[in-house]
């Protein structure tokens, strides 16, 4: 079975990357535009990532293999894989519109391909995919995600924000809190700091069981400059985690980060306050 090319085969200078925020639990990825399965693809590797060559080398070897015949599942999300590593999205599509001809029902495919799409610079054909997705999942806090990264952007952070709206107010309640979390994101991204705590603050009443909203709360309130408010909101969510005996490590590591930020903030020269909100302004968004 031959792998069919779609423009130039070439290696790409920037590899596709994807990675999910702890804190959001399905937020949205605005800064890579890619989403849960791409980043899944990208980093579900348990084995230290081979050299460029070698990977090289392991495409070459799974692509001839593939033209004598069928590969087998592994195999196949291997290549996937080792593709989307070197940056060759044309061959990436070819091979996941492939999957999805063989499986037309398996939504998490289309949902790549749109992606993909996006990606390399075909946003008319990833909304037409995402369209789909949309009219057969309306509430799928993922398929919810693409399409609002796809609004943005088109410049239309307003729809996004109506389509997020729309879907809270008819989906399950064991949704709610990850669209809820994509719509104070939506509001955040388009200057709405206002509208997205009143959101966070819903939330947290709705699902006073759930870490995530105090846990976004608090990363906007580090955005803002309202270290105390962010702190307190950490520590009320790493209670809520020991609660259910969920791991409480990242809440920790970055409490302690902020606490240090703060504390020596009090004691610093001029220079070095400078220094420390340099510092602060490393730490990723919501």
């Amino acid at each position: 079975m031959h792998l069919r090319l779609r423009g130039s085969s070439g290696d790409q200078q920037q590899a596709v990357a994807g990675r999910k925020r702890w804190w959001l639990g399905g937020g949205l990825v605005v800064a890579l535009g890619v989403g849960w399965l791409l980043s899944e693809l990208m980093h579900g590797q348990s084995s230290a990532s081979p050299s460029r060559i070698e990977v090289d080398r392991q495409v070459s070897d799974l692509l001839n293999r593939r033209e004598q015949g069928p590969l087998s599942a592994v195999d196949e999300r291997r290549l996937l894989e080792r593709l989307l590593a070197l940056g060759r999205l044309p061959e990436s599509i070819v091979l996941v519109e492939d999957q999805l001809a063989a499986q037309p029902k398996a939504w998490r495919w289309r949902l790549l391909l749109s992606q993909l799409e996006l990606r390399n610079g075909n946003s008319r054909g990833a909304e037409v995919h995402l369209q789909q997705l949309s009219r057969l999942h309306p509430t799928n806090p993922d398929v919810l995600q693409a399409l609002a990264l796809l609004r943005l952007q088109q410049g239309r952070p307003q729809l996004a924000i109506n389509t997020v709206q729309t879907a809270l107010k008819t989906t399950e309640p064991s949704k709610r809190v990850s669209l809820g979390l994509l719509l104070a994101d939506l509001q955040r991204q388009s200057g709405s700091g206002t509208a997205a705590v009143t959101t966070y603050q819903q939330l947290i009443k709705d699902s006073p069981d759930d870490a995530r909203p105090l846990m976004a709360k608090a990363l906007l309130m580090q955005e803002q400059g309202q270290r105390d408010q962010a702190l307190a909101l950490l520590e009320s969510a790493r209670q809520k985690q020991v609660a259910v005996n969920a791991d409480t490590q990242a809440i920790d590591a970055l409490a302690a980060r902020w606490g240090l930020v703060t504390n020596r903030a009090k004691t610093s020269t001029a220079v070095e306050s400078q220094s420390l909100k340099e510092q602060a302004s490393e730490i990723p968004n919501p």
